[in-house]
C-alpha cells in the first residue's frame, strides 16, 4: 500500500466537518478512500492477472497505517450523546453497481466517546488498520463513520483532521513527571 495525500478522510486545511446531525444519525467523516486510487465510481484499469474486481487487505504488510482524527470545535450535547468512530471497509460492486462501495463492514472502532472527551484540539481517534474480517470481502473502499446512539445527537462539534499516518507520532514522555528537583 502506498501512502500519499489522497489517503486523508478529512485533510489538513480543509473545511472542518460538523458532527451535528439528526438524533441517532451516523455521519460519514470526510471522504471515502479508494485503495486503488482512482476514485469511487471509476472502473479499475490497472488489474494484473485475472479480470476480477480490485480488492486488497489494507491491514496487512510491512507498513501498518493508522488512522488519526482531531477535534476542531468542542463537542456539546443536551441529551448525553456519545460518538463511536468506526473504520469500515467495503468491496467494489463492479460494473453492475457502478463501481460503488458494497456493504460496509466495521473493522475496528473506538469506544463511546463523551462530549467531555471531545474537547477542542483533542486527538480522539488513533488506531491501526486491522486485517480484513471476514476474509472474503476484499475491500477497495475505506471510510470513517461516526455512530451516535438512537435518540441522541450533538449540538456542536467539528472534526478538523481525519487521515492516515504511516506510523505513530506520539511523544510518550510529555506527561512523564520530572525526576529531579532544582
Amino acid at each position: 500500500m502506498l501512502l500519499d495525500a489522497s489517503l486523508s478522510f478529512l485533510p489538513y486545511g480543509s473545511t472542518a466537518q460538523s458532527m451535528v446531525g439528526a438524533a441517532g444519525a451516523a455521519i460519514q467523516i470526510g471522504n471515502i478512500i479508494d485503495l486503488l486510487g482512482q476514485g469511487v465510481g471509476t472502473a479499475p484499469v490497472n488489474i494484473f492477472g485475472n479480470t476480477t474486481l480490485f480488492g486488497q487487505d489494507p491491514g496487512t504488510g510491512l507498513i501498518k497505517p493508522l488512522v488519526e482524527a482531531i477535534v476542531g470545535t468542542a463537542f456539546t450535547t443536551s441529551n448525553s450523546a456519545t460518538l463511536t468512530v468506526q473504520l469500515q471497509y467495503a468491496a467494489d460492486q463492479g460494473s453492475g453497481g457502478s463501481y460503488q462501495p458494497s456493504t460496509w463492514y466495521t473493522i475496528i472502532a473506538t469506544g463511546a466517546l463523551t462530549a467531555a472527551q471531545l474537547a477542542a484540539g483533542t486527538v480522539f481517534s488513533k488506531f491501526d488498520w486491522q486485517p480484513v474480517f471476514p476474509a472474503t470481502i476484499r475491500p477497495r473502499y475505506v471510510r470513517l463513520n461516526g455512530a451516535v446512539p438512537a435518540a441522541t445527537n450533538f449540538t456542536a462539534g467539528t472534526i478538523t483532521f481525519a487521515g492516515v499516518m504511516i506510523g505513530r507520532d506520539d511523544f510518550a514522555q510529555k506527561l512523564t513527571p520530572k525526576n529531579f528537583a532544582v
